[in-house]
Order: structure tokens, then sequence, then C-alpha cells
């Protein structure tokens, strides 16, 4: 009997499980390998689990409940102002919420999946940017699909909110945890500023590129 699992098992295991719990959830597979259809059997339980319990950790409800309606909000206001007529005769808000829902589990995936060991100025921007991306993929081309213009202009002011949010209230899993005190109440005490100017303007300036990107791809189109 074999007493490592196949590597290429290993390696599917490895991606699908969130950084800050690759080597614990790895070792323990490995430890209880008895064959590959246990290894299989295992995983299919195990790394769902894994990822659930991740997402529990670093997000916190109040903050992701200010996200979803930042975006929402985002979207409604570009509807709004490009196509007004929209919003009430094609199911406008109900198309609103799709792109609205793929952004904000963009987000939570991306937060579960952060490494807890690597620190980047740039974090903060990661998921919303994840969020616009695959918002824009999954919704181009379809028939239930926004009209591009307010897809283009809903994601950008979605990112620019939601960057905003998260670099007042950072994610769980970048706060510095205390002791006996529920993470709830983490964000609300005056901490003095931790970042540099640096910090805060190269999110900053990446959200500019990308609004002018639209700006100009906008342009073009009309």
């Amino acid at each position: 009997m074999e007493s490592q699992p196949p590597k290429i098992a290993e390696l599917f295991v490895y991606w699908l499980v969130p950084p800050a719990c690759r080597e614990e959830v790895l070792g323990d597979m490995r430890e209880r390998y008895h064959g590959p259809a246990q290894y299989l059997v295992e995983a299919a339980s195990t790394v769902p689990s894994v990822i659930y319990s991740r997402i529990r950790r670093t997000t916190d409800a109040v903050i992701a409940l200010m996200e979803a309606v930042s975006i929402f909000t985002a979207y409604a206001m570009a509807a709004w102002w490009l196509n007004r007529p929209m919003l009430i005769r094609e199911y406008g808000f109900a198309r609103l919420a799709i792109p609205s829902a793929i952004f904000l589990a963009a987000i939570i995936l991306a937060d579960a999946y952060s490494d807890p060991r690597k620190h980047s100025p740039l974090k903060p921007l990661l998921g919303p940017t994840i969020g616009f991306a695959l918002t824009y993929v999954l919704e181009l081309n379809r028939g239930w699909a926004l009209p591009l213009p307010i897809l283009a202009w809903g994601g950008a002011f979605s990112v620019l909110i939601v960057s905003t949010i998260r670099l007042a209230f950072p994610p769980l899993a970048e706060r510095p945890q205390i002791a006996s005190i529920p993470a709830f109440w983490q964000k609300l005490e005056l901490l003095p500023p931790s970042f540099s100017l640096k910090v805060i303007l190269l999110p900053c300036l990446i959200l500019l590129v990308i609004i002018l990107h639209l700006l100009t791809t906008l342009i073009s189109h009309s």
C-alpha cells in the first residue's frame, strides 16, 4: 500500500485549501492516507468545510453588509444615470443584484484565500479588483447582463467605494487580534494610524488608472 498520496491529488487539494491552513490540512490528510479513493473522498468532505470555516474567520458580517449595500447602490446609481427606463421596464433592480452578488462573493473568497503571512499595501484593492474583473467576465455577452456602460461605471464606483471601506476597516485577517474582545468591537476602537502616505497613495493611483481606462473605453464606444 502506498504511504503517500498521489502528487496530482495532493497538488489539487493544495490549491483548493486556503493558504492560512494548507500545511495543517495537507499534513493531517497525509497521516490518514490509506489509498487514492479514501484520499479523494476525504478531500471532498474536508475542503468545503475548511473553506467555509476560513470564510467565517475572515468575514465580518457588518462590513460585508456595508460592502453589499455599497456595491448595489453603485450599480443602481450608474443605471439611474445612464439608462433610467431599464430599472422599471426590464427587471432592472433584479438584474443589478446579479453583478452585486458576484462582486461580493469574489471579495469574500479573496479574503478567505488571502495569505496572512504576506503583507502588501495593495491588499485592500485585491478583493474589489478581482470582483470587478470576475463580474465583467461573467456578465459580458449574456442575455441577462447589464449594458456595458452600466456594468463599467457601476463596477468602477464599486471598486472605489469598497476599497475606501476596506482601507478604513481592514479585513479580519489583517487586523491585530485582541484577547477577549470580539472582532466586531475591534473596528470601533480609535487606533493610531499604522500606515504611511505611500500606502494610501498607491491604491488611490491604481483606482485612478482604472477609472481613466473606463472613461477612455466608454468614450470610444459612444
